[in-house]
Formats: structure tokens, sequence, C-alpha cells
């Protein structure tokens, strides 16, 4: 089935550039999800799944899954780890599900690993904003603690910048602004400037930006989209190692 696509022209440049209005978002998700469904037919086993979630122009959501298989489990008790206290909601369940030894115990040498990210665009910054969420796929247990994005998710060149709040941004914890779940994030506030460093200031569309915003974004979290969907202009204007430069 066809995608219902808004009426603005895909070839039109971003209007403010290097920021989104909720009507280009919401295009660029569309196309970005259309790339996918189409490559996805002939690699239908990648671990991935995509979908476009869109309520309202402003409440719009991408949503993508990663499945990662056979990981090898090490240092449990610093990667398992509860919520913080601030965001933890009543507990109705039996502790036992909650105690990391037992978790130790339970968790096979290979595990696997659900990752949920949600893309949504900032009212505030006029840039997407990448949230996430990580757990088990064979065990029920707690919310992963941000030792265990940065051991399981984030590649090494850039945990430096990512903690140090370099040009990606630094990751945080907070409530999803649409769906109030609590969520890791990648805070936006030097989202425009790279984006703007790496497209140069020429025209941009949106399907375009989002895709130089995965690569720059999603990359540092582990989201590594199929590299048929960077073949375009903007795959060439990504640099692999932006962290270092």
């Amino acid at each position: 089935m066809a995608s219902l696509m808004p009426s603005r022209p895909s070839q039109e440049s971003l209007l403010g550039f290097p920021f989104l209005t909720p009507d280009e978002f919401d295009y660029g998700c569309r196309v970005l999800c259309d790339r996918f469904h189409a490559w996805q037919i002939s690699s239908p086993n990648t671990g991935l799944s995509i979908r476009f979630v869109h309520q309202q122009t402003s409440d719009s959501i991408l949503k993508i899954s990663r499945h990662i298989e056979n990981i090898g489990v090490h240092d449990e008790e610093n990667a398992l780890m509860h919520e913080p206290e601030d965001l933890q909601e009543p507990q109705l369940e039996d502790d036992s599900e909650h105690d990391p030894e037992a978790l130790i115990r339970a968790t096979k040498p290979n595990a696997s690993l659900q990752v949920d990210y949600d893309i949504a665009l900032s009212p505030t910054y006029q840039v997407p904003v990448l949230y996430f969420t990580l757990r088990w796929t064979n065990h029920k247990g707690p919310v992963f603690g941000i030792d265990a994005v940065y051991q399981y998710l984030v590649p090494d060149e850039y945990r430096k910048q990512l903690k140090n709040v370099g040009i990606i941004g630094g990751i945080s914890f907070d409530y999803h602004p649409i769906t109030g779940a609590p969520m890791f994030f990648v805070h936006p506030c030097n989202t425009a400037d790279a984006i703007r460093h790496i497209a140069g200031g020429q025209g941009v569309t949106p399907e375009t930006y989002l895709i130089i915003w995965l690569g720059l974004v999603g990359h540092c979290v582990g989201l590594n989209m199929p590299s048929e969907l960077f073949a375009t202009e903007a795959g060439a204007r990504t640099p692999e190692r932006l962290g270092q430069r």
C-alpha cells in the first residue's frame, strides 16, 4: 500500500535549514519508511523494524526497533541497573525480579537485546531528538542503566564526545515528551550546528536531512541503518568519524 504523502514536493529544500518544521519532519519520516520497506523486501532478516506514528503534526514519532543477537554478557553488576530514584514507579511484582544477582544467574552467556528508538521533533530546538530504551529479549528485568548504554550501544570513538557533551550532544534520562515513558535521549543542544557543519549550507531536502541526522546521532547509540538508505548525496556528506573531528 502506498504511503499518504504530504503535498510538499520531496525535492524542495528546507525552508529554515538547519531547522525542521513539523511538516518537513513528517514528510522526511514517511519517505524514509518507504525506502526502508522497499529495501526490506529483498533483505527481510535484518533485526530492524520501522514505522511512522502520526497522531497530530506536533506528535509524530518515527519508531525503530533493533534486535541484537548473541551479546557476550560482561560486568552485569555494573550494566544492569534500576531506573533513577526520581523516575521510579511503584513496583507490585516479586522483588526477586529486580535482583541484579538473580538476573546474572538467569542471563544466558550469549544474550539478545531489544533496543527501541523513538525519533520525535523538538518544538524548542526544531530538530529531531532520539529517545531509546534497551532490555533483554529473553528475560524480564529492570531498566538498563547508563553503564549498559555505553557498554552495548555506544561505539568507542563516540564515548568521550557523549560523556563530555561534545558536537553530538550528551545522553540524558527523562520522560518522553509525547508518550510520558522514562527513556534515555541524546540531547539536541548541538544538533543544528552539527548538521550545518556536515551539509555545508547547501540545499537539503527533508529526507536527506534525516539521513544525515541518522548517520550523525543514530550511529552514536547503535542505530545503524542499512547502507542502501544512505546511497545518496547525503551519505557522502556524513563523516563516519565526526566525533573525532
